[in-house]
């Protein structure tokens, strides 16, 4: 009995000094100085990966080619290679390449700017729009989110896109809760007009926000704003019209664009279960992109959401709404396959979902601490860890999934004359980017084998054709493996039945192989 009671009072006392420490620690993360160190964490992170200087991907060397090889007035018109960047960004991209010379740090620098400037922007948002509590535990995620830091070094709109809803939201929110007037509500309008030139999903959230403030005005009889309102509207609708003709209908038109996203717009469809399936599906998808949580916090994560929104729901519902409603009218135009619901075209709605998981796992922390703190440090931990970790994984290990560029770098010292060069379909267009640094021209051999669609004896019988010839080299980046085939392997497989390989260079998502394709000596 008294060894029992012994253990007892030990097992308090631990409790009590751990709840001791834990209290110490919240309040460090609570404290005027901490959202700035966090802040400062954060766009440390950002300038790590600009500074890595990876090689542009398949995806980014199309974008760079219409920045580097267009005027000004030909950017406006419909980019080649169905490439769907919004024209004030493809401009201000064209001005950096001019000022600072056709290079990586010069195209990916206007991303980099719009990410520091939207950890900034979200820190005044965050504190505005969630409890105190919880603004410590938003920062976090958005400071270190995988997909955020990434985009704020890659040469596409992503990142502007989340620094614009950012400023249209707080601006909403300054009129909404501080001071609406005519000359604040003009300049709302300017912005509306301006944004949707440099953001396609900035019209989303412009909308959703004037959705918000039309309903407030009219719960207030605000009649004479409520009329500046609506001119504030008309001038952004006006710009859009514009936007829409000038450089939209061609995207909007495009079977292909139209075809890739397919399973990306939400179905119109009669049956239930259809819509149903396809909501949840994607809904789940949001978590991993464009949040960049994994699988081990999704259940926590999700559970966040849906306590989170109930909350400010019930308690902040005109700030709750102007963070939800851009995600629906997203969903709206993804049914009429006006806009693709879908990972990296989401990132603008990344600070929203983290504001509303924030306020909700801070609840279901304070809850839990009511046993014990320990216990409520633990379930709030496990949203924040991965990312944390994962941040700081990429800060020894950056982010670079096609390092194309050392691998021609390789090609360029040891290719000989009368090599031929064959190309993989989804390296073409970054190597068409780098070709022209690498001292590449029109004459050299180079073939592009093209894509099978799923039917892999093209490949063999493209490749069957290099039979005969001493030296080719294969290049690989940007390899599909979506249909359950890598494609890669595919190749080599054959390869090394029909040649000889004679030699091989790797980089992080890239490689090149030199084979002989004579006939093997059997």
């Amino acid at each position: 009995m008294i060894l029992l009671n012994i253990i007892k009072l030990v097992k308090v006392h631990i409790l009590e000094y751990f709840d001791e420490k834990i209290t110490q620690f919240i309040g460090f993360f609570t404290s005027p100085k901490s959202p700035w160190i966090i802040v400062g964490i954060g766009a440390i992170l950002r300038v790590l990966q600009f500074l890595h200087n990876r090689s542009l991907t398949e995806g980014e060397a199309p974008l760079a080619m219409n920045i580097v090889h267009r005027s000004y007035s030909e950017l406006i018109q419909a980019l080649d290679y169905i490439q769907p960047a919004p024209v004030g960004f493809s401009i201000i991209e064209k001005l950096f390449v001019e000022i600072f010379g056709n290079n990586e740090f010069a195209l990916r620098l206007f991303p980099l700017i719009a990410g520091l400037v939207s950890l900034f922007l979200f820190l005044k948002l965050a504190k505005i729009s969630i409890s105190q509590k919880a603004l410590p535990i938003a920062l976090i995620l958005f400071a270190v989110g995988d997909h955020l830091i990434y985009f704020s070094s890659e040469v596409k709109q992503y990142s502007s896109d989340v620094m614009i809803t950012l400023l249209i939201i707080l601006m909403a929110c300054y009129i909404l809760f501080k001071k609406i007037n005519n000359i604040y509500l003009i300049l709302f309008g300017l912005i509306g007009a301006i944004s949707i030139w440099f953001s396609h999903p900035a019209i989303f959230t412009f909308f959703a926000a004037s959705l918000v403030l039309l309903l407030s005005m009219i719960q207030m009889r605000q009649w004479e704003n409520l009329v500046w309102l609506f001119i504030c509207i008309l001038i952004t609708i006006t710009s859009l019209t514009f936007n829409y003709f000038m450089s939209l209908a061609p995207l909007s038109k495009n079977i292909d664009l139209l075809e890739g996203f397919q399973r990306s717009f939400m179905p119109l469809s009669l049956n239930f279960l259809v819509v149903m399936k396809w909501l949840g599906y994607v809904f789940l998808r949001m978590f991993k992109s464009p949040l960049g949580l994994s699988i081990y916090e999704l259940f926590l994560a999700v559970l966040s959401f849906f306590i989170g929104s109930i909350l400010m729901f019930y308690k902040k519902r005109k700030k709750f709404l102007i963070l939800i409603l851009p995600i629906v009218l997203t969903l709206i135009a993804s049914s009429f396959k006006k806009y693709p619901f879908e990972g990296r075209l989401l990132l603008f709605i990344t600070p929203a979902m983290i504001l509303i998981i924030a306020e909700g796992i801070n609840f279901v922390g304070e809850k839990a601490s009511q046993g014990s703190k320990i216990i409520g440090l633990s379930l709030v931990s496990i949203l924040l860890i991965q990312p944390i970790i994962l941040a700081g994984y990429h800060v020894i290990k950056s982010r670079a999934p096609e390092e194309l560029k050392s691998v021609m770098g390789y090609l360029k010292e040891h290719r000989q004359q009368g090599d031929i060069i064959c190309l993989y379909h989804a390296t073409a267009k970054a190597f068409r980017y780098y070709s022209e640094k690498s001292g590449f021209t029109k004459n050299d051999s180079v073939v592009i084998i093209p894509e099978a669609l799923n039917q892999w004896t093209n490949y063999f019988n493209a490749l069957a054709e290099f039979k005969g010839n001493r030296r080719a080299w294969i290049l690989f980046s940007h390899i599909v493996t979506s249909h359950g085939v890598d494609e890669e392997k595919l190749f080599l497989s054959y390869l090394d039945i029909i040649g000889t390989r004679l030699e091989v260079f790797k980089a992080s998502g890239a490689s090149i192989y030199l084979y002989d394709l004579r006939d093997k000596i059997r």
